[in-house]
């Protein structure tokens, strides 16, 4: 039970005769509102007089929905509870204003007066002097218009001390559907948010559930106007709360590991606790040395010792790294590791912490590696290196000692600066000469240093097909090899600008005379239109990169899909780009119907387009399958293609192709339109 005042909880969610009938509505208002009203969860008790809590009723009509929102009001304040108030269903906001009308039975859209004027209420309940805190849910198109005006507020009846959070489903200019707002937060109460506190506040919501929603942006809202309270406005107890120990360094694996190795240890052996911190870790391993040789004792022993490096490493990147260890750095160098070590994360990815990301290298070691140390330490060397940090420190290799990889260190040191100076160069070429958008007459090659122009030169492809693209890019490959050589570097890198009616028929990793470019290089695909785009183009280029920024910072699998009912009819799908509707990358799931009208549609208004190579398309029961390689992509795409040309099992990951202008191409393509240096020694003949 909570510290603080007893939270009461009323779930509204009306049909409307007017609007569309919701299938949904009953499943995630149940779903919700149990949730909700679990003693572990949301903890909520029952917010009207009679006992009910869940109010769903196709014949609510607005009068009804404001008598019941009444009572609720009345009897949290005769009991001085905060009140949980959630309304689901049909919305609308009139003319031009942002205020939120709920619809029930009787409404019709801007027909204010037979509707529910949500912020009113919401102001209403928060002003009451007797009720601590309101906590407003809202899962309706337009949701954002629920946050009452700031007067109602600041100067309302609670004289400016109310506190009133509203968790809200979309902005007020976008739509909300299925529910799926209702749906995925009833979810994360259910699960919780590993390395999160006890208590699970509307930020710690809005972030766990930011781009999980199709075309929805969860918004929050917090007033909070008394100086005197000290319990936060939260949503709901954190049920992943336990996944830390006391000392919060314990991840999941440790957790499941340790607690499976301790229940096998034989019955006659001295009873030892499972350890919970670093002082009862070294305590147990000290005991297990004693114990008698066996499977069981070995395999608690090496439990132990793998809890020992996930927390003495945590405490160490804490303690060296201080301000520098932040979550982007954490992601990418997770990232790198993996993409280094050519495998994915089993599911679930852990959350982007050090305690999550160190525990799983721990404890979930490659089939190829004795135990999870190379991992670590390249993990650290990764880290240390994106800060800043000399690797040759002396804290540096006290840590290593102190885990026992000295070894490792050292390897991973040689690996990481040798992966540096291959990284240096990269080769970009693109076919983006033809005035029709086909097979051009040349091919444009720039060769990069860290992101600075090298060098640039052109060159004429014999045959305007697709033969003759590829023999001028196997040129613009032995001219970047030639100046690699004098640089003392390897190439590793091939990125390829196609146009739109090249990307659905060419596959440029599978060029090449004496190896594919995919063997020989990592070879990402671009949209050539990019590196000289129409007035157009160019003004909603801004957006393209903000969207990059979002896909880069969301959890999980950032991919909009769109199947063939979405993208048969064009003017309706560039209005919903218009608007703004597809705020992650967007995947195709069908192959058949697709062309380059289509392509240049979606990729003017996204940096990452996935689409599926084969006819029998990418239906959903596949999507799942990009969860443990997206912090991979995109060379993980490449490395995939590269299994299944040998004969290996690569999933059906490989069977997707993807155009990937991420923050480093998009940087790129303003290089070249900013910065456009002579053409040297053109070559007009392909050998």
């Amino acid at each position: 039970m909570s510290e603080g005042p007893r939270r009461h909880l009323l779930v509204v969610a009306p049909q409307c005769a007017s609007m569309q009938h919701l299938t949904r509505l009953s499943e995630a208002s149940s779903a919700l509102h149990a949730a909700l009203a679990h003693p572990d969860m949301g903890d909520c008790a029952p917010g009207l007089p009679g006992g009910r809590s869940l109010i769903a009723d196709a014949q609510l009509t607005s009068n009804w929905i404001r008598t019941l929102i009444g009572e609720a009001i009345q009897h949290a304040e005769d009991r001085r509870a905060s009140l949980v108030l959630a309304l689901l269903g049909h919305g609308f906001v009139p003319g031009n204003t942002n205020t939120l009308y709920l619809m029930g039975a009787d409404s019709t859209e801007d027909a204010t007066e037979r509707a529910v004027n949500v912020g009113e209420l919401l102001a209403a309940a928060a002003n009451k002097s007797g009720i601590p805190s309101v906590l407003g849910i809202i899962d309706t198109c337009h949701a954002a218009g629920a946050i009452p005006p700031g007067r109602d507020l600041t100067a309302g009846a609670g004289n400016g001390r109310s506190r009133l959070g509203v968790l809200m489903a979309s902005a007020v200019s976008q739509t909300a559907v299925d529910l799926s707002f209702s749906r995925a937060l009833a979810t994360l109460i259910r699960d919780g948010i590993p390395g999160a506190g006890p208590l699970l506040g509307l930020d710690d919501v809005r972030r766990a559930l930011r781009g999980t929603i199709v075309g929805q942006d969860v918004t929050v809202s917090q007033h909070d106007g008394d100086p005197f309270e000290t319990e936060p406005i939260w949503v709901t107890r954190n049920m992943r709360a336990h996944d830390t120990d006391s000392d919060g360094l314990l991840g999941r694996l440790a957790h499941e590991e340790l607690a499976e190795a301790f229940a096998v240890l034989a019955p006659g052996e001295p009873l030892l606790s499972v350890p919970r911190d670093m002082q009862s870790a070294l305590e147990c391993l000290a005991a297990l040395k004693a114990l008698s040789p066996s499977p069981a004792r070995d395999r608690a022993k090496e439990a132990v010792d793998f809890l020992l490096t996930s927390m003495r490493t945590v405490k160490f990147l804490r303690d060296w790294l201080g301000g520098e260890l932040t979550t982007a750095r954490l992601r990418q160098a997770l990232r790198v590791l993996l993409v280094s070590e050519r495998r994915a994360l089993a599911p679930p990815v852990p959350e982007f912490t050090d305690i999550a990301i160190l525990d799983r290298l721990a404890f979930d070691h490659p089939e190829t590696q004795r135990n999870g140390k190379p991992s670590v330490a390249e993990f650290v060397v990764r880290l240390a290196f994106a800060s800043g940090k000399d690797l040759a420190s002396s804290e540096l290799h006290g840590w290593a000692r102190s885990v026992g990889a000295q070894q490792e260190l050292n390897d991973a040191v040689t690996k990481v600066l040798g992966d540096r100076e291959d990284q240096q160069l990269r080769l970009a070429v693109s076919l983006d000469s033809s005035l029709t958008g086909g097979w051009p007459e040349a091919v444009s090659a720039w060769l990069l240093q860290d992101g600075d122009l090298l060098e640039r030169q052109d060159f004429n492809c014999p045959t305007v097909d697709r033969a003759g693209a590829e023999a001028a890019i196997e040129a613009a490959a032995v001219w970047a090899e030639d100046h690699a050589e004098a640089l003392g570097r390897r190439l590793r890198w091939l990125d390829v600008a196609v146009p739109s009616g090249a990307l659905l028929e060419w596959r440029p990793e599978e060029a090449g005379e004496g190896l594919r470019f995919g063997v020989q290089y990592d070879v990402v695909l671009h949209w050539s239109r990019r590196l000289a785009p129409d007035p157009l183009l160019r003004r909603i280029q801004g957006a393209v990169n903000d969207r990059w920024e979002e896909i880069a910072a969301c959890p999980g699998v950032p991919v909009d899909w769109l199947d063939e009912t979405d993208t048969t009819d064009r003017p309706p799908l560039q209005g919903r780009l218009r608007d703004g509707l597809y705020r992650r990358g967007i995947g195709l799931t069908h192959h058949i119907g697709l062309d380059d009208q289509l392509m240049e549609i979606l990729l003017s208004y996204t940096p990452v387009l996935l689409w599926p190579q084969g006819v029998e398309g990418f239906p959903a029961d596949r999507h799942s399958c990009l969860e443990p390689q997206w912090l991979t992509m995109p060379e993980g795409l490449g490395h995939a293609y590269q299994r299944r040309w040998r004969g290996e099992n690569a999933g059906h990951f490989a069977d997707l192709r993807a155009v990937w202008d991420d923050r480093e191409w998009l940087r790129f393509c303003r290089l070249v339109r900013t910065t456009v240096p002579p053409v040297q020694n053109t070559i007009k003949e392909v050998s």
